[in-house]
């Protein structure tokens, strides 16, 4: 069924509230922005209701489940006494007031759950419009694709450019670091230009010109229009994952990336400029 684009104003009043409170963007109309066409509930979903809102990306069901929106990163709250990132606090009442006391709908993705224990899904209201793709159209988290969970990559990079083109919540002042400054672990969005592309049995090395590299492994090709290759050296890239960081408690061997994110899909990077 397609996504109703007409606001339920009890809801997005509440979301307005908080983004009135918090700053989830520039100041925008008294609607929220209407979803890519894209985006549909199967006829699969199953109903559910919300208990209680974790963060801007989890959730408690009320019977039991932790829930982890499937397509959507949004900023960390802080935790023992660390600050919250630009936006978590934003994130989580936007989600508190599209899912508490609302009929919701449950599509679960195809890898259905995370090794936290948390069930994966994709999140509809009762208007049939995707949570994690509203959330994303207002600047309050980023997409992001883990195989096999693709089935809206479409709708919430879409939501997202949106999001980014309007300079909505966190696009107002996009966190893009350089290489040049990395230097932790976690979910980062970076820029930075391809140095070399090394092929090994099992993966293909993407090392960009700082002391990132990306692993993507054969598995994932199919998910790609075609294997990267030696054309992408010179190439300025916007890549999106969680950083690792392989130093550990042992030095990293000469030659090798202090710093590793895995490309799963072609939504985790983009071209910035040719060589």
């Amino acid at each position: 069924m397609a996504l109703a684009k007409h606001k339920k104003a009890s809801l997005w009043g509440a979301f307005f509230v908080a983004c009135a409170l918090l700053g989830c963007g520039p100041a925008q109309s008294d609607a929220p922005a209407a979803l890519p066409v894209v985006c549909s509930m199967p006829e699969t979903a199953q109903p559910v209701r919300s208990r209680s809102v974790t963060d801007g990306d989890t959730l408690r069901l009320s019977d039991g489940r932790r829930l982890r929106l499937v397509g959507i990163n949004t900023p960390e709250i802080g935790r023992d006494g660390a600050p919250s990132e630009p936006y978590a606090q934003a994130a989580r009442r936007a989600l508190q007031a599209l899912v508490e006391h609302q009929p919701l709908q449950l599509m679960l993705g195809e890898d259905a759950r995370d090794h936290y224990g948390r069930t994966l899904g994709y999140l509809f209201d009762e208007q049939g419009r995707n949570i994690e793709a509203l959330l994303l159209s207002e600047g309050l988290g980023y997409a992001l694709v883990i195989p096999p969970n693709d089935l809206l990559a479409d709708c919430h990079q879409a939501a997202e450019q949106q999001a980014r083109q309007a300079q909505r919540g966190l696009w107002q002042n996009p966190q893009i670091l350089s290489l040049d400054d990395l230097d932790s672990a976690g979910f980062q969005l970076l820029l930075g230009r391809v140095a070399a592309v090394t092929p090994s049995r099992h993966a293909l090395w993407i090392d960009l010109d700082g002391p990132l590299t990306l692993r993507l492994e054969r598995r994932d090709l199919g998910y790609f229009d075609a294997e990267p290759g030696a054309e992408l050296v010179g190439q300025q890239v916007e890549v999106r994952g969680w950083v690792i960081d392989r130093r550990g408690r042992q030095p990293v061997r000469d030659g090798f990336r202090r710093y590793m994110i895995s490309l799963r899909h072609p939504a985790q990077w983009r071209t910035i400029s040719p060589p």
